[in-house]
């Protein structure tokens, strides 16, 4: 977090604000916390009705309406398959085919059922779960800008591991902040720069090693329309004004064709969108720009 011109008394007193704030998210949708309303939704069996807090009911509809607006590309049930792929690969093979379409089967929004009158939601199946990994980290950097621009912060700096960047107002010495993305294998390196202001990015990919250093066994990123990992070394990168709409188009464009990407864009203004390709070059892979967008 950087906030030029904050004094460091004012400056101490937004990070620990901040760092209470974010938190808070975290305990709210994080299903690595048994204890969050999250992990409590993940626990129920088919047809039983869960009420969230006021809170993740309002995520849990803008989730809901983003899979609407993207064509079921973003898809917050897709926690089954990478759970089936994870443990088959830890084992050294992939999933069967039936192991796939049966897990599937406990996928896709269409089988959790909203109850808009009594706010509560049921699982169609026993087994469904969900993840909001691709949508969580912006929406908090979202509510974070909220809060910060409320409290009359008028230029700042927000980035959450380099995946999921927000910005408020102006560089300091220029109109925008150029943020750079980073070349996957070459990391001090930056394939792309964009200019942001008053705006967000996020990437998303099908990074080559896992974050202990070693090989990645499989691309983390499931098609919901196969229940399989994309394939290759890519990355999505989207800047749009809303930090929870970047964290949702970075993945879902990363899983739409091509064809289909500008239609599930028109329901999103102001959209920058670059996709690269890495391909194998000798004992190196390099860049390649595979398709961008611009409105």
């Amino acid at each position: 977090m950087v906030l030029p011109g904050v004094n460091a008394v004012t400056g101490e007193g937004l990070a620990d604000f901040a760092d209470t704030h974010l938190r808070s998210q975290e305990r709210l949708m994080s299903r690595f916390n048994p204890n969050s309303p999250v992990s409590e939704l993940n626990r129920c069996g088919a047809n039983e009705a869960f009420a969230p807090p006021p809170a993740l009911w309002k995520i849990l509809w803008q989730c809901r309406e983003h899979w609407q607006r993207t064509r079921g590309a973003f898809d917050i049930t897709q926690w089954p398959l990478n759970r089936l792929w994870r443990e088959h690969l830890e084992r050294g093979e992939p999933p069967s085919d039936d192991a796939i379409n049966e897990t599937r089967a406990r996928t896709g929004m269409e089988r959790m059922r909203f109850d808009a009158s009594s706010r509560t939601i049921k699982f169609e199946a026993a087994g469904q779960g969900i993840d909001l990994g691709g949508f969580g980290k912006g929406y908090a950097l979202e509510q974070l800008a909220v809060c910060f621009r409320e409290r009359g912060v008028a230029r700042a700096f927000f980035s959450f591991g380099e995946s999921s960047v927000t910005v408020i107002g102006s560089h300091p010495h220029g109109p925008t902040w150029p943020v750079g993305i980073a070349n996957m294998f070459h990391p001090e390196t930056s394939v792309h720069s964009f200019s942001l202001r008053d705006a967000s990015l996020s990437t998303s990919g099908t990074a080559p090693f896992n974050q202990t250093g070693g090989p990645q066994t499989f691309g983390h990123i499931i098609n919901p329309r196969d229940g399989r990992p994309i394939a290759g070394y890519r990355t999505m990168s989207v800047t749009v004004p809303n930090a929870a709409d970047a964290e949702v188009l970075s993945t879902a464009l990363l899983v739409t064709a091509e064809a289909d990407r500008a239609e599930i864009l028109k329901t999103y203004p102001n959209v920058s969108a670059i996709e690269f390709v890495y391909e194998s070059r000798g004992n190196d892979f390099a860049p390649r720009i595979q398709w961008r967008y611009e409105t």
